[in-house]
């Protein structure tokens, strides 16, 4: 009875709304219907998103040689604020793999909902701290293959770095990298727009800086090519200021996807180029992943011998024995060379 009553009171209300009113209210729902319906999930959307990983891919590149790549930069090379936190790097390991070529991810880091996570990034890190850890890990692994889009954490913090430097740092940064790991070849990337004016005027400048660098490069006859992210150069399907999320630094979902076509177009080119050398045989796996299920499954195996020890009862006044890792985490995962 009393939802009756309810009912008839709505009715009653209903029909003494004016008929605009009755539009209007009847639209809003009906919108609101439609943008519920045709809202992609997440995995729909992020297909749709990524041209080049579903596109015919053809033969492997180079003939099919391992690829071992690093990946440069701050939070955006991470994928921070992104489904999974996997940016645009699981994009472009998919494509790879598809591709047919075994690959290793390498670096210090680990980040991103995917197996093969490694990485050479660190959230809010500048350039010349970003070499600075470089010459901890790049002569170890020497990979055969180098994305950088670094930079946009100097404009981030202005008032510590800011573009003053750019053009050195990034010369800096290079020219180790190709000391360090003679076989690369190396995509460097501009940084994407900011939403902030006092950022995006830093964004320029450094682009203009980084630009320059690789310009600088390719005339010496080194294996570089340019990545442009920022729309200002007139590019189709660059990251525009509506691809940035709600933090105005990183991209959506949408905007990391189109960071990772333009890096998959230009590695096509630079294998179109003949430049991927096969990597350095120093002990480094060639697969990641299966390089990650031997770690884990070495893992299980010293936790199932630690738990075998700590129930074995022990004379009085004689600890336990310590396990003591073989080397470093960051050698078991990527050799010991």
């Amino acid at each position: 009875m009393l939802l009756n009553s309810r009912l008839s009171a709505l009715h009653l209300r209903w029909k003494q709304l004016p008929n605009l009113h009755k539009i209007i209210s009847v639209s809003v729902v009906l919108l609101f219907l439609i943008v519920i319906l045709i809202q992609p999930n997440p995995d729909v959307a992020r297909d749709g998103w990524n041209r080049l990983t579903h596109s015919k891919s053809g033969g492997p590149l180079a003939g099919g040689i391992p690829l071992r790549v690093m990946f440069i930069g701050a939070s955006m090379t991470l994928g921070e604020h992104s489904t999974g936190e996997v940016g645009y790097r699981k994009q472009i390991r998919d494509w790879l793999v598809s591709r047919g070529n075994p690959v290793n991810y390498v670096g210090q880091n680990r980040y991103g909902d995917f197996k093969d996570n490694d990485v050479q990034a660190f959230g809010a890190q500048p350039i010349k701290p970003t070499l600075d850890r470089l010459k901890e890990v790049v002569p170890q692994v020497q990979p055969n293959l180098i994305l950088i889009n670094a930079g946009s954490s100097d404009c981030f913090q202005l008032d510590h770095w800011g573009p003053a430097y750019i053009l050195q740092s990034m010369r800096d940064l290079v020219d180790f990298l190709f000391e360090a790991s003679p076989r690369a070849t190396i995509i460097m990337s501009t940084i994407i727009t900011s939403p902030w004016e006092g950022t995006e005027r830093c964004v320029k400048s450094s682009n203009a800086q980084i630009r320059q660098v690789a310009i600088d490069l390719i005339r010496e006859g080194k294996p570089v090519t340019m990545a442009e992210m920022h729309y200002d150069q007139g590019l189709p399907n660059r990251v525009l200021r509506e691809d940035i999320g709600p933090d105005d630094m990183h991209p959506t979902d949408k905007g990391y996807f189109k960071m990772g076509d333009i890096f998959i177009e230009k590695i096509i080119e630079v294998e179109k180029n003949g430049w991927l050398q096969r990597p350095v045989d120093n002990g480094v796996p060639e697969d990641g992943e299966a390089a990650r299920d031997a770690e884990d499954a070495i893992k299980a195996q010293e936790g199932k011998m630690k738990g075998k020890e700590g129930n074995e009862p022990k004379p009085p006044g004689v600890p336990g024995r310590r396990s003591h890792e073989s080397g470093s985490a960051f050698n078991r995962r990527h050799g010991a060379i």
